[in-house]
C-alpha cells in the first residue's frame, strides 16, 4: 500500500513531475490515481512539495531532513514507512531512555513490543540480550537520534556503561556448536548473506557509496550499478576477494604474519599504487587529526612487536581471545602502515583472529557503525577496555543473529 512518504520520495529522486507520472513510478494503476493525489495534496499542506504546473520538492530543511532519513532507510533496505510510524516514534523515544529495557518499560501490548524489538534487532539497531527474561539494549544512532528529532521526539538517550557479555557469548557458542553439527548447510548459506552486509558495512564506514541493496546485487548477481564510479565498484569486489581469502585462512587455523597481512592489503586495495606496500611517509586522519599515527620509520618495528604478542598468546579463554582481538585491532589501526586502506584491514585482520577460534562473527550491525568510529579513528583517546566491550556486543549479536535462523 503506498504512503505519502513514498510518494514524496517519488517527487525527490524524479525532480518535475506530474501527479500521473508518479503513479506510473510507483508501478501503481489508473485505479489508485485520486489515492495518490491525496497524498500529494495532503504534502503540499504540509509544506514538503509545492504544485504549480509541475510539483516538485521544496527546498527547505524540513524536506532535505525528511529526504535524507527515507534515503538512508533505502539504502540500508530498512522499512521507512514501519520506521515513521507514530506508535514506532513512541517505542523509541521510551527505548532510548533506559539502557537495558523490558515490555514494562514501555508499556505496550506484547505484540506490538515483540514485533518492534525483532524488527529492529533485525535492521542491526537493537540487541536482544535475553529472551527470558526479555532484556533488550536500544543502540544509539544517528539515525535513530535524526528520526526521533525530526517528529518532535525526545532524543535524550542514555548513558552507556561498560558491561561485559562474556556469559551470555558462550551460551550463544554452545548453541552455535550444537547448531553447525546438524545445520551446516543452512549455517554456510547464512555466512555468504552476512559476508555481504559486513563487505557493505566496512566500505560504507570509508565513505564507499554503494547502498547494501547495490552491493547485494553487485556480488551475488553481478549486476553493476550504473551511477557509481568504477573505482568504487573494484572497492567492493577486490575486498570481496580479501575476505573470501581471510575466511578460508581462519577456517585452516592459518597463523597471521607479516606476509599474509601484505597480501590482504594488496588484494583489498589493488585499485591503488601502493597496495600491499608499506608507507614511507606520514599520515593525518581526515576530520580527526588527534588520532596519533606511527611515524613511518617506526612501523616495521612496531609491527613486529605486534606479531611477537600474536605469536605468543596461546590463550583459549573466550574473554581473553576477545580481548586479544580487539587489541590488535586498535594496535594496528594506529601503527596505520599503509597508506589508504587500514581500517578494513584492521577489521579484516581482527574477525581472521576471532574466526581462527572458531568465534563466527562475520557483520559489523548497522547500529554499531557510530559507536564503533566513535572508539576508533573517530576517537580523541584510545580506550581499548570499552571497545573491547563493544566487540563482545558485536559477537554476542553476530551469534544471536545465526542461532535465531534454526
Amino acid at each position: 500500500m503506498v504512503s505519502a512518504y513514498d510518494v514524496f520520495y517519488v517527487i525527490a529522486t524524479k525532480g518535475k513531475i506530474k501527479t500521473f507520472e508518479i503513479v506510473r513510478a510507483l508501478n501503481k494503476t489508473s485505479k489508485e490515481y485520486k489515492t495518490i493525489f491525496n497524498y500529494v495534496m495532503e504534502l503540499s499542506k504540509n509544506g514538503f512539495i509545492q504544485r504549480n504546473n509541475n510539483i516538485k520538492v521544496m527546498h527547505d530543511e524540513r524536506s532535505e531532513r525528511l529526504f535524507h532519513l527515507i534515503s538512508f532507510c533505502v539504502g540500508n533496505n530498512i522499512n521507512y514507512n514501519l520506521m515513521f510510524k507514530k506508535s514506532m516514534l513512541i517505542f523509541l523515544e521510551k527505548a532510548s531512555k533506559k539502557e537495558f529495557f523490558g515490555i514494562n518499560d514501555i508499556k505496550t501490548h506484547s505484540q506490538t513490543f515483540n514485533f518492534y524489538t525483532n524488527l529492529l534487532s533485525k535492521y542491526g539497531f537493537l540487541l536482544i540480550v535475553s529472551r527470558k527474561p526479555l532484556k533488550c539494549k536500544l543502540l544509539r544512532h544517528h539515525f535513530l537520534v535524526e528520526l526521533l528529532s525530526f517528529f518532535n521526539k525526545k532524543t535524550e538517550f542514555y548513558t552507556p556503561k561498560r558491561q561485559s557479555f562474556i556469559y551470555e557469548i558462550k551460551k550463544e557458542l554452545r548453541r552455535y556448536r550444537k547448531n553447525i553439527k546438524i545445520h551446516y548447510n543452512v549455517i554456510e548459506d547464512l555466512e555468504k548473506k552476512e559476508e555481504i552486509k559486513f563487505i557493505y558495512s566496512s566500505l560504507n564506514l570509508e565513505g564507499n557509496p554503494l547502498t547494501l541493496p547495490e552491493t547485494q546485487k553487485l556480488i551475488s548477481q553481478e549486476i553493476i550499478p550504473e551511477k557509481h564510479r568504477l573505482s568504487s565498484i573494484q572497492e567492493v569486489t577486490n575486498y570481496k576477494k580479501a575476505v573470501d581469502y581471510m575466511i578460508i585462512n581462519a577456517r585452516k587455523k592459518l597463523k597471521l604474519n607479516l606476509d599474509l597481512i601484505l597480501e590482504y592489503h594488496k588484494i583489498t586495495m589493488q585499485n591503488i599504487n601502493e597496495a600491499g606496500v608499506l608507507r614511507r611517509q606520514n599520515v593525518v586522519i581526515k576530520l580527526n587529526p588527534e588520532f596519533k599515527t606511527a611515524d613511518w620509520k617506526e612501523i616495521p618495528l612496531k609491527l613486529n612487536l605486534l606479531l611477537k604478542e600474536y605469536e605468543n598468546f596461546k590463550s583459549k579463554d573466550i574473554k581473553e581471545i576477545i580481548k586479544f582481538a580487539s587489541y590488535f585491532h586498535n594496535e594496528f589501526q594506529r601503527i596505520h602502515p599503509f597508506i589508504d586502506g587500514n581500517s578494513r584491514t584492521s577489521r579484516l585482520l581482527m574477525l581472521h583472529i576471532l574466526r581462527s577460534y572458531n568465534i563466527p562473527i562475520l557483520d559489523l550491525p548497522l547500529g554499531y557503525f557510530d559507536l564503533y568510529l566513535g572508539l576508533t579513528k573517530g576517537s580523541k583517546k584510545r580506550d581499548d577496555g570499552s571497545f573491547m566491550y563493544l566487540i563482545e556486543e558485536i559477537i554476542l549479536m553476530n551469534l544471536k543473529m545465526i542461532n535465531s535462523s534454526f
